[in-house]
């Protein structure tokens, strides 16, 4: 009986799709914004790529605006249930990242020194940008949320009715909390996590 059903359900597995990666055509870019969520991995490199790892464009628009900025709308059309979107994006710097409604941004491998950076989170998500070398960087987080960074000078941060800035470094901190939240030093052992 095993053999059987083995025999009748291993071509099932054969037929079945696998994931796929897709380039994206997009204009250059010098910031991006992930308004409904999903999960996008930065990495450096010296032209910029953006791929689709997980999802689909079916679902998921990707443009740039005339500002420079790389808009990753998530389900600009109705997504069946349980989608997931994940993108790699490779940039040689950013000036700006924003998340807004869950998901996670999240910067990997060791980009170029930039002069500053701004980082914001509403509504929910994580931005991790502690590889990305920043003299000064400003972060805000607004209904919760958290923004993982490791400024070389300056830190900006701004917590408005809940959630968490970590920094690892020696800058100088000018912070504000409103109605909740927390701006602390990371532990040295979690730079690297």
């Amino acid at each position: 009986m095993h053999e059987i059903l083995r025999v009748l359900v291993a071509p099932i597995f054969l037929l079945a799709p696998s994931p796929v990666q897709t380039g994206i055509q997009v204009r250059p870019f010098s910031s991006i914004e992930l308004p409904e969520g999903g999960h996008v991995i930065l990495q450096p490199s010296s032209a910029q790529r953006v791929t689709l790892v997980r999802g689909s464009l079916d679902y998921t628009r990707i443009s740039v605006t005339d500002r420079g900025v790389l808009v990753i709308n998530k389900c600009f059309r109705k997504c069946p249930r349980g989608y997931r979107l994940e993108l790699e994006i490779r940039t040689p710097s950013l000036s700006r990242v924003s998340l807004a409604n869950g998901g996670s941004i999240e910067s990997r491998g060791s980009f170029p020194r930039q002069s500053s950076l701004a980082v914001d989170v509403r509504h929910g998500g994580r931005i991790d940008v502690r590889s990305m070398v920043a003299q000064s960087v400003t972060a805000s987080v607004n209904n919760g949320g958290r923004i993982l960074t490791a400024p070389r000078a300056s830190l900006v941060a701004s917590v408005t009715q809940g959630g968490a800035i970590f920094y690892w470094g020696d800058a100088q901190v000018t912070q504000s909390i409103d109605h909740g939240g927390v701006v602390t030093r990371g532990s040295a052992d979690e730079i690297s996590r």
